[in-house]
């Protein structure tokens, strides 16, 4: 992605793209208008065809209406829409039954063969449970190769995409990549995490490397503390089957908290190549001070929302969700505190925190520098106020990058007040941010893995958040609850100008 440089966008070849889950609701409200911006601008290829598989029966007309109604609401032409639609076929196959893959190898045959394509990806959109299934199909039935074909294909490839969780603990992580390493190459893998296809996440290397008066003071000596924030001010919505058994720490931290972390944190690279890029996030990773479950209160704090009110509606309590246990421990709310043990944040805390049911929808990163060393105004300052100088990157919404400076107010009195300089995306830039399942299908596509969690990336993560894990199940760290449409827990009610008295502890 950054390797290509600012010329124009690699154009893919033709591709057959098997969706695995085509009627679940991340194919259907994401995965599928995706592709069709991707077509209504020109950059999946005419030739392309989408196969979708999925245990629901289909007539062609009635799989035409699902994929159109899909898209309605993009802004298009009636016709682009239909043209899109004839690029989709469905193939009916519950892939848990014996015999299902033959069903599915046949069905793929057919459309390669009458559309001469040689390329595929396979995009596993279902629930976790069935990554491992799905792989063990793809290799028994051949298709892990266009060798299945059975016609000349040199230099085709075949990818497959993996959603998250990508696992629920160190121990499945690490028997899933031996799964999957076992059919595919590392460079065949594709493990997403949307947050990484968003394009205010992929602006912090641009915003740190390329502009010289911020990395000389990203480091330990001038940074006092830096907080991640992944608030939602929606429920569980229907998700009470998949959510009660994960809880926020597997559903965020593990995954979008840490990629954001890792990119904050990292080492310059060398060059944008994937492999570099992976390989500095990898060392942050590993940098990290393993979890003190002797000492949990320290470093990880853990609540649950109750009945509340969001924006001016009554919401119920977490227990009260359909489908949620009475007696429910999981957690809605979480922060930890960490410390990355290398030499340009060694001593320094790193917040993460991430909600269900909070009075804003935010995914922000506040970095907080330390007061200038000696206050020549303190007969004017306010007592106890913190003087100092922060960057906050806005990934949603209000996407952009703010920092704060002190001024002199205007007036006769000599009075400091902060002041803001601000950027943002939507009045610095004419053009729509794109989605980033958008660019993530587009990077897949195009074989480029720079946005993509490497096995190795992604154990390290769950290396880090399993003790929290096995913390959380022996209720090491009580619940702590919120009022739905509150900032979360009293003792996390954060700002990034003063610790958090839960977890105020010393290095």
């Amino acid at each position: 992605m950054f390797e290509n440089g600012g010329g124009e966008v690699k154009k893919n070849g033709p591709c057959v793209i098997v969706i695995f889950g085509i009627t679940g609701d991340l194919a259907n409200k994401k995965i599928i208008p995706a592709l069709f911006r991707l077509f209504a601008m020109g950059l999946l290829d005419g030739k392309t065809r989408i196969a979708g598989i999925g245990r629901r029966t289909y007539s062609n007309i009635e799989y035409n209406e699902y994929i159109l109604n899909s898209v309605s609401k993009e802004n298009a032409a009636d016709d682009l829409k239909r043209k899109f639609a004839e690029m989709n076929i469905y193939i009916c196959s519950d892939f848990s039954s014996s015999g299902a893959f033959n069903v599915i190898r046949d069905g793929l045959r057919k459309v390669a063969t009458d559309n001469r394509i040689c390329n595929f990806l396979y995009y596993l959109s279902t629930p976790p449970q069935n990554f491992a299934e799905i792989i063990h199909g793809i290799a028994a039935s051949g298709l892990e190769s266009p060798d299945f074909l059975d016609v000349s294909c040199a230099g085709a490839f075949v990818r497959v995409v993996i959603e998250k969780p990508y696992g629920s603990d160190l121990e499945s992580a690490r028997k899933l990549n031996e799964k999957v390493l076992s059919v595919f190459s590392e460079d065949q893998i594709f493990r997403i995490d949307h947050y990484l296809g968003k394009e205010t996440v992929q602006n912090i290397m641009f915003f740190r490397f390329l502009n010289g008066i911020f990395e000389p003071v990203w480091n330990r000596n001038f940074i006092s503390s830096v907080n991640i924030r992944v608030f939602e001010s929606d429920g569980i919505g229907k998700r009470a089957n998949y959510f009660d058994g994960a809880g926020i720490i597997r559903d965020i931290i593990q995954n979008h908290s840490l990629q954001m972390l890792s990119l904050i944190a990292m080492e310059p690279t060398v060059s944008t190549a994937p492999e570099n890029i992976r390989n500095e996030k990898l060392k942050v990773l590993k940098a990290i001070r393993p979890f003190d479950p002797s000492e949990p209160d320290k470093y990880l704090v853990r609540g649950q929302y109750t009945a509340g009110n969001v924006g001016g509606v009554a919401v119920c309590s977490y227990r009260d969700e359909p489908g949620v246990a009475k007696n429910s421990g999981t957690e809605t709310f979480a922060m930890v505190k960490l410390f990355i043990d290398n030499w340009r944040w060694a001593g320094v805390p790193f917040y993460l925190s991430a909600g269900k049911r909070m009075a804003v929808r935010l995914t922000e990163v506040t970095v907080d520098f330390w007061p200038a060393p000696h206050p020549i105004f303190q007969n004017v300052m306010n007592r106890g106020d913190r003087y100092s100088n922060r960057i906050i990157i806005r990934v949603q919404p209000d996407e952009g990058i703010s920092l704060r400076i002190f001024s002199k107010a205007p007036g006769f009195k000599m009075e400091p007040k902060p002041v803001t300089m601000n950027f943002n995306y939507s009045t610095s830039f004419a053009e729509k941010l794109p989605e980033a399942y958008e660019r993530l299908i587009l990077d897949a596509l195009n074989g480029d893995a720079t946005l993509f969690m490497r096995s190795d990336e992604i154990e390290a993560a769950w290396e880090y958040i399993t003790p929290l894990l096995d913390c959380s199940k022996v209720s090491c760290t009580p619940l702590k609850y919120y009022a739905s449409g509150t900032p979360g827990p009293d003792c996390c009610d954060f700002n990034g100008d003063n610790e958090p008295p839960a977890l105020r502890a010393e290095p």
